[in-house]
């Protein structure tokens, strides 16, 4: 398994030309992503404003954001792994310093997006953010 991290995940974008060459590495991005414990697949974990089912687990641990995450759909998963990659580990300070829209279009990403998925990605990142600012 590789490790989740952005360069890493920037990097293995990169190989990756067109959007059916994304999708599959999006899919395999979702293979990197620790699995998330059917204890925490709860309706309190659940993400709403998300297509497909999701669950988001977010604890602080010496200062830094320890998440989880799943989802039903393995596409979903792949985005579910860049969102790790961007948010865990980091502190609420970095988290609330970041751009993930802007990465995802570095990533070139955001154009191959539907309006349902980049709607729930921005769901995602609220809560991240929104547990950041009350860290």
């Amino acid at each position: 398994m590789t490790p989740l991290t952005r360069e890493n995940v920037a990097s293995r974008l990169a190989s990756a030309v067109g959007w059916e060459a994304k999708n599959r590495m999006l899919v395999q991005l979702a293979r990197d992503l620790p699995a998330l414990p059917e204890a925490q697949r709860t309706e309190v974990n659940r993400v709403t404003g998300c297509e497909s089912r999701v669950w988001l687990s977010l604890e602080w641990q010496d200062g830094k954001l320890q998440m989880a995450a799943g989802s039903d759909s393995r596409v979903v998963q792949g985005l579910l792994a860049l969102v790790f990659a961007c948010y865990h580990g980091q502190t609420a300070a970095e988290i609330l310093g970041l751009d993930f829209e802007g990465w995802l279009s570095e990533l070139g990403l955001t154009r191959f997006l539907s309006a349902s998925r980049s709607s729930g990605l921005r769901a995602i990142v609220a809560l991240i953010r929104g547990a950041a600012q009350v860290a």
